[in-house]
């Protein structure tokens, strides 16, 4: 399918026009309106009830009244007309299709039924389609303004080099006016609406296809096939086109399906997040950071340090200190031969630290700043620079952007301005906008433009780690329940079916404790005890678990002990689970989840009775090599304990990683109504010692409730 004739129109028909004259148009009127407003130059056929002539246009009734085929249509008529129209235009050979009427899938059930009969006719005939429910686009080179939106009855963005795609019609005109505002140049602005046939995916690949687009900015609400974005992601990645995104509600879709621990800490730390990661896409936390981090990080190179320039100390410290907040650069002070070049234009008792506050002292004479900033981007500690200023009186403003602007074109270092200076020095940030050097007018966004950059350069030298074609192989993930936990010994029965072992134990069904103290003769003293009690996943916190029972005596006390807890929390009881008593250095846990967006998950952390209290968790998509999943243990703080911390011995990270790794490969197997998995504790021994599964949890999708 190719979105060519879709987005880069030759000939656009319109279907339901208004003729009459109005203030505010809308619709389809209000995109004939902005068409010729800004310019297209190609032909525009007007569809209406009956014939008129809107703006010197003469309009026809229906499609097959036109002499030829146009590359677009238009539809903008009543929901339960769309159909129709977009039959006809089929049979005549029409493949793009942008559908701006509303009461589809966001309407309820109804609307949904006629949104997927919809889809299915456009697929069916290899057609291109965005919405329904869409404000349109905007293609800035081209100035194909096929958008509603009433945004740009007053201007367009200039053109550049950000693709935005927004699942927002809305936010797209808002996030216009910011481009405007900042100067942020725009190859399109695509607002994807319902994607029945047509959605985030296609217009990803088509943005990493489009030349005019160096970097792709996307505002993310849902995602609908991840298995169709991460191939654009390899697509874009392959391209070097850099991806910055702003996703809303992303922990929402985790905590709907949470199940135990590693449920709610994969819901509060999102599954988005890291695919994100290993996608390598820039994760911007602000929307309005959203275009500006693009910006930069189509057009700057990264930079591991970082000197600051400041007219003041108070405003320079504050920069420096969100930077080495983030992590993201170092500040290195300025070498002898730097401050040598400038200390004739600042006074002696100023800071010649970084960062570096200058005062206004340089600007008495007219070479003042050009001599301190030139020192700055020739010191080699440097690989970029912000100049820091708050506002300055006008002709310094414009002796700093003339600096800039030429050290920067000399050097080819990344020369920023930070400024909150929007109004004061607007006509020298504006220059400094035109001539393609970035402006900041919040450090936070100068700080996540930065970390952004870092974020692009890593991914550029190094492969995207999400390499499967679809989410949970290919299954309808079941999202209309609630999990349910099935019981330790049933979850253990499943596990060990499906090839992970355990220590040595035994079940014993109901309250017969001559059984159970046969049982513990069976597998040995000592012995681990745990009651089962229906629907309890948690038994320690209800005193049901008992380690290393020494004794007949001991865990004769224990049984009589657990019963009482079972009678008082009025629980009712399955059973009794002996298991020999193994000795772990480290408690950890290990879980799989199944994501609504983009599938199975592996989590790993400090596990036990503390895995809500220490919150050392990492999450990732699914699948994983096994040198992936090393490094996901690696990153997490207990690793530290794991390869023996302060002298103490280096545990079974091996062992560890090949059970994460078998535990990982699960996953496609678990069946349509699985839910989760949890493994806590799984205790590491020392290094040959091994690891094993001390509690497992197996939830599946029971029954909405």
């Amino acid at each position: 399918m190719s979105l060519k004739k879709l987005i880069d129109p030759a000939s656009i028909a319109i279907v339901g026009v208004s003729t009459k004259k109005a203030t505010f148009q809308v619709g389809g009127r209000a995109i004939f309106d902005h068409l010729r407003l800004h310019g297209y130059d190609q032909r525009i056929d007007l569809v209406t009830r009956e014939k008129a002539v809107i703006d010197g246009v003469e309009t026809v009734t229906s499609l097959r009244e036109l002499s030829h085929v146009p590359d677009c249509v238009v539809i903008s008529v009543p929901a339960d007309d769309v159909y129709a129209t977009v039959e006809e235009a089929l049979g005549l050979g029409v493949r793009a299709f942008v559908v701006i009427t509303g009461g589809f899938s966001e309407s309820g059930e109804e609307g949904a039924a006629k949104q997927a009969r919809l889809a299915a006719l456009v697929r069916s005939h290899g057609a291109a389609m965005l919405g329904p429910n869409t404000t349109g686009f905007v293609n800035l080179g081209r100035r194909v303004a096929l958008s509603s939106t009433s945004r740009i009855t007053a201007s367009l963005p200039r053109p550049g080099v950000v693709g935005l795609v927004v699942q927002s019609g809305a936010l797209g005109s808002a996030l216009m006016e910011e481009a405007e505002r900042a100067g942020i140049g725009l190859s399109h602005v695509i607002s994807t609406g319902n994607e029945a046939a047509t959605g985030l995916a296609d217009f990803v690949q088509f943005l990493v296809d489009d030349p005019a687009t160096r970097a792709i900015a996307l505002y993310v609400e849902g995602i609908r096939e991840s298995g169709r974005l991460l191939a654009a992601a390899r697509s874009a990645h392959a391209a070097g086109k850099p991806v910055a995104l702003y996703k809303a509600g992303r922990s929402e879709a985790g905590r709907r399906t949470a199940a135990g621990h590693t449920g709610a800490l994969v819901g509060e730390r999102g599954a988005y997040e890291a695919a994100v990661r290993q996608l390598g896409w820039v994760d911007v936390a602000a929307i309005e950071d959203l275009l500006p981090v693009a910006q930069y990080v189509a057009t700057a190179c990264a930079t591991r340090s970082l000197g600051i320039l400041t007219v003041s100390g108070g405003y320079g410290g504050c920069v420096a200190d969100a930077l080495e907040s983030s992590g993201a650069v170092s500040l290195p002070a300025p070498g002898e031969a730097t401050v040598a070049r400038m200390r004739a234009d600042i006074p002696a008792f100023l800071s010649t630290r970084n960062p570096v506050d200058i005062a206004g002292t340089p600007f008495r004479r007219p070479e003042g700043f050009a001599t301190c900033l030139d020192a700055f981007a020739d010191d080699p500690a440097f690989d970029g620079i912000a100049v820091a200023n708050t506002p300055i009186v006008p002709p310094w403003a414009e002796n700093v952007a003339d600096a800039m602007i030429a050290a920067s074109r000399r050097t080819g270092k990344p020369i920023s301005l930070v400024s909150p200076a929007e109004i004061f020095n607007g006509a020298a940030l504006g220059r400094l906008r035109r001539e393609g050097v970035p402006v900041f007018t919040r450090i936070d966004t100068f700080v996540a433009a930065v970390a952004g950059a870092a974020v692009a350069d890593a991914a550029r030298r190094a492969p995207p780690r999400l390499l499967r074609e679809g989410p949970a192989e290919g299954r309808e993930l079941r999202l209309d329940g609630v999990p349910v936990a099935l019981s330790e010994a049933a979850s253990k029965d499943l596990l060990k079916a499906r090839g992970l072992a355990f220590p040595r134990e035994a079940f014993v069904p109901g309250a017969d404790g001559a059984a159970v103290l046969a049982a513990a003769r069976e597998v040995g003293y000592p012995v681990t005890l745990k009651g089962m009690a229906a629907g309890v996943v948690h038994k320690s916190e209800l005193g049901l678990v008992a380690v290393a029972v020494p004794d007949e005596a001991a865990l004769k006390a224990r049984i009589a002990a657990m019963l009482d807890s079972i009678k008082t929390h009025a629980l009712t009881l399955e059973g009794f689970l002996l298991a020999e008593t193994v000795r772990p250095q480290a408690e950890v846990i290990l879980g799989l989840g199944l994501d609504p967006e983009f599938g199975p998950t592996l989590t790993f952390g400090a596990g036990g009775i503390y895995t809500e209290i220490m919150r050392d968790v990492a999450v990732r998509i699914l699948p994983l090599d096994p040198q992936e999943i090393a490094a996901m243990i690696r990153s997490c703080r207990i690793a530290a304990l794991l390869e023996g911390a302060r002298g103490r011995p280096a545990l079974d990270v091996e062992a560890l990683t090949d059970l994460a790794v078998a535990v990982a490969d699960l996953a496609p197997g678990l069946g349509h109504d699985f839910a989760g998995l949890e493994l806590n504790p799984v205790g590491v021994g020392r290094a040959g010692e091994g690891a094993w599964i001390l509690d497992a949890t197996v939830f599946r999708m029971g029954a909405p409730s």
